[in-house]
């Protein structure tokens, strides 16, 4: 999910843990009641301190603009994982957890119980780093030909056909959907779908004109971007500027 919060920080994990992690982040709290998250395909860790508690969940990625209630006197810290790599870290399936979200103790392969201790005391960027590389440093890495189909899907952006990206990872269609899914919680159709309106959003946010960004993208004409929009952000390309949602993978 991509997530609105201010101020916010991120970073980014050590060089080891890039393949797995996109970035992590973490914000005050305060500033907002809510944030906003959209479908950008990946799974977050997220972290809530406050002085007497700490609380945790896995949140599967969205399938539409989705609203959450924040605590105001809480500390939020996150984990990014990159798109169909949280299968490394839950005991579930990332199809499991689309439109919602459990707590990190009942799917989580690993206790979050001494980064809690920890995370008032130091950098919490080092502390994710060391939570995880200790954690992989017991746990091998399983391969999948899913995390080759998710980098073609995002280098291509603008036009994706997954049948070829099926077949240039070596699986039959319907297998690679069953796959795709699986480990991603959306559709390969779906994922390329967000990853094509994210990369139109960016270009409209950097002042392109919008029916030069809807020919930039491969939408068929501005009236199917602007469909797009509201199906996935839940506004139009127009008003789209002017809302609160960064990309934060696009921050660090």
């Amino acid at each position: 999910m991509v997530l609105s919060l201010s101020p916010l920080n991120c970073s980014r994990p050590t060089m080891a843990l890039r393949r797995l992690v996109g970035h992590y982040w973490a914000s005050a709290g305060g500033a907002n009641a809510v944030y906003p998250a959209l479908p950008d395909g990946a799974v977050d860790l997220v972290i809530e301190i406050l002085p007497s508690s700490f609380q945790s969940w896995l949140y599967g990625t969205t399938t539409v603009r989705t609203i959450f209630p924040l605590d105001s006197q809480a500390r939020y810290i996150g984990i990014r994982f990159r798109p169909g790599c949280s299968r490394h870290f839950m005991r579930i399936a990332a199809r499991e957890l689309t439109d919602r979200h459990e707590p990190a103790q009942d799917v989580l392969r690993f206790p979050l119980a001494e980064f809690a201790e920890r995370s008032a005391e130091g950098d919490w960027a080092v502390g994710l780093d060391d939570l995880l590389s200790r954690y992989l440093a017991r746990q091998p890495l399983r391969a999948n030909a899913i995390d080759r189909a998710v980098d073609l899907i995002e280098s291509r952006r603008d036009s994706t056909r997954i049948r070829e990206v099926a077949g240039h990872v070596g699986k039959s269609q319907r297998q690679f959907e069953r796959d795709f899914l699986e480990n991603v919680g959306i559709s390969a159709k779906l994922f390329a779908s967000i990853i094509r309106f994210r990369h139109a959003a960016r270009l409209i946010r950097d002042g392109m004109p919008i029916a030069a960004v809807a020919a930039d993208t491969g939408y068929a004409d501005q009236s199917h971007l602007s469909h797009e929009f509201k199906r996935l952000a839940g506004v139009s390309p127009r008003r789209f500027p002017r809302e609160a949602v960064d990309f934060l993978q696009d921050r660090v």
